[in-house]
């Protein structure tokens, strides 16, 4: 990517990040939002930092499996390191945009451009998958609570969007050319269910989901923790589905305070919550300094 194009990027990202965030705070109590941060349990910050760091060795370590099976081989520190600098670019730029692309340069003399690529691909649709799935073993739980609140129609036409989704996904994943292209690249063996892989991404979504609860609890104990617990798969799957992920900031904030208002928290700590889980996590990138530094 041309610089002049990175900088527009950069520039497009936190105009977007920061126009999200004030419309958060126009439509939220600001003093009683910063109140709210300032009563966060500082034990609970250094617990969130250790889970981060827990999440990015997962990840390291599913990357490596999924790109072995491609060809591409590379030491485990190799793969946490490409992680790590991935996570810090993330937190200039686009996240998908920018950490894909750090990921691929740090990686890029081990394996063909082909295989390494593809190794990211699935890397990603390896979360995605174990994200869905947690999501429908948690819509049964909550499908009463949505039904208090949203409308019946609208919640089945929601359900007949995702579904018509859903099945043009499938048709174009898996037609005929599709099919025949992953088993040409070993991809179909690689992507197949039984793969140690997928349950690696439960592992990491759940704890990334574990991360958001801490921070919840580092506000005080949530009046329903579990229900809280149960609808953090909904923000984390419309942080993934939003095109090319502009912008973590904001719209993590904007997820988490209408997700988080059915298990009855304010606009305020729902938003403190999803703030002090995006410091966190951004502290924790920093970490990828020593690698960049690391000769």
């Amino acid at each position: 990517m041309h610089k002049s194009k990175q900088w527009l990027t950069v520039i497009f990202r936190w105009f977007v990040a920061i126009g999200l965030l004030v419309i958060i705070l126009n439509k939220t109590d600001s003093d009683l939002l910063w109140q709210t941060l300032r009563g966060f349990n500082p034990a609970f910050g250094l617990l969130l930092v250790v889970c981060h760091i827990a999440v990015l060795m997962l990840m390291a370590y599913r990357w490596r499996l999924i790109a072995q099976q491609l060809n591409v081989e590379a030491a485990y520190a190799d793969y946490l390191k490409a992680i790590w600098i991935g996570a810090l670019s993330g937190q200039i730029g686009p996240p998908l945009i920018f950490s894909e692309v750090a990921r691929f340069k740090v990686l890029q003399d081990y394996g063909d451009n082909q295989s390494l690529i593809g190794s990211q691909v699935l890397d990603r649709l390896s979360g995605l998958v174990a994200l869905v799935f947690i999501l429908l073993l948690t819509l049964p739980l909550n499908w009463p609570l949505f039904a208090e609140i949203i409308p019946a129609a609208t919640l089945l036409q929601s359900l007949a969007i995702f579904a018509i989704s859903g099945v043009v996904l499938f048709r174009v994943v898996f037609s005929t050319k599709i099919r025949a292209l992953m088993v040409r690249n070993n991809i179909s063996e690689v992507m197949t269910l039984g793969q140690s892989h997928y349950e690696l991404s439960s592992l990491i979504q759940l704890l990334l989901m574990f991360g958001f609860l801490l921070a919840a609890f580092g506000l005080g104990a949530p009046k329903l923790p579990f229900t809280l617990f149960t609808l953090l798969p909904f923000i984390f799957v419309g942080l993934t589905l939003l095109p090319i992920s502009i912008s973590d900031w904001g719209t993590r904030e904007m997820f988490a305070v209408y997700v988080l208002s059915f298990a009855g928290l304010p606009a305020e700590e729902s938003a403190a919550i999803s703030i002090i889980y995006g410091f966190s996590y951004s502290l924790t990138t920093l970490l990828g300094l020593f690698f960049l530094l690391k000769k």
